[in-house]
């Protein structure tokens, strides 16, 4: 059966509209991951003492790899309606963009809530990826190269967020190590406005005796139950868990009274 030149001429632009999708997403969404860099410590920052530094975490990791993936679909899908209509739809583009910022929105506010924030960020995903192309073709009436470019680019972002997964494995540790009392020379702190904080962090099971016989404690507050509690009893004593990239830890610490003995308390990253 032959196949006509239209045919095959249409078969070609789709194609190479798909490719812009897929190369121009790639492309622009890379850069934006690097130029976009300090939206993470603002972020983590913003949401640390609401749900606690592992959410903070992981909606500051999640949150700048959804700008990318914004911007990268964005942009080909602009270019790909130059391209083909000298730019006729971009004001129906334009709108397909709004609807994925605002969907970026929707994820913050829910995260913030502290629901899970991986799971919104599939959902959010999904709505835009089907949403703002059905939108577009069925109610703008928008038949441009940019909605290809913008299918197109899609599993580049659907990548980018599998990546993002693998920074979600960090996590905190707070410590508490004896230290003794002689040393002790500013204010002491004390666990009773956290009751249930100190219960977990001095159980015996998580405590060991250093080379110096000093008792040192840990609490990993990764999926920890009162982790909230935890990062706002530290918040109060001026100390907060440290953004991933700080690997060497915090250097702020307080000192707190429990059972009798002097420990002090800090909070660093920890990675899985």
């Amino acid at each position: 059966m032959d196949v006509s030149t239209p045919t095959l001429a249409r078969v070609g632009r789709t194609a190479g509209y798909l490719v812009l999708g897929v190369v121009g997403t790639a492309a622009v969404a890379l850069g934006t991951l690097y130029a976009a860099q300090p939206i993470q410590p603002v972020i983590y920052d913003l949401f640390y003492l609401q749900v606690g530094p592992s959410e903070a975490t992981e909606t500051a990791i999640l949150t700048h790899f959804l700008v990318a993936g914004v911007v990268g679909l964005g942009v080909p899908m602009v270019v790909g309606d130059y391209l083909g209509d000298r730019g006729a739809n971009v004001p129906a583009l334009a709108w397909g963009v709004a609807a994925m910022v605002f969907l970026l929105c929707v994820f913050l506010v829910v995260a913030f809530a502290g629901l899970a924030a991986f799971l919104t960020a599939l959902v959010v995903l999904a709505v835009g990826f089907v949403g703002v192309p059905v939108a577009l073709r069925f109610g703008a009436g928008v038949r441009s190269g940019g909605v290809l470019a913008f299918v197109g680019g899609v599993p580049v972002v659907v990548f980018l967020l599998l990546l993002a997964g693998f920074g979600l494995g960090w996590g905190h540790v707070v410590t508490a190590e004896e230290v003794p009392g002689s040393t002790v020379d500013g204010p002491v702190a004390d666990f009773d406005d956290a009751p249930e904080v100190r219960d977990d962090l001095f159980a015996s099971g998580d405590c060991e005796t250093t080379q110096a016989d000093r008792r040192r404690c840990r609490l990993h507050v990764r999926g920890y139950d009162h982790e909230r509690a935890a990062a706002r009893f530290m918040a109060r004593h001026g100390v907060r868990c440290p953004y991933q990239n700080a690997v060497t830890g915090s250097s702020d610490s307080f000192v707190a009274e429990y059972d009798g003995s002097y420990y002090r308390v800090t909070c660093s990253p920890h990675g899985d």
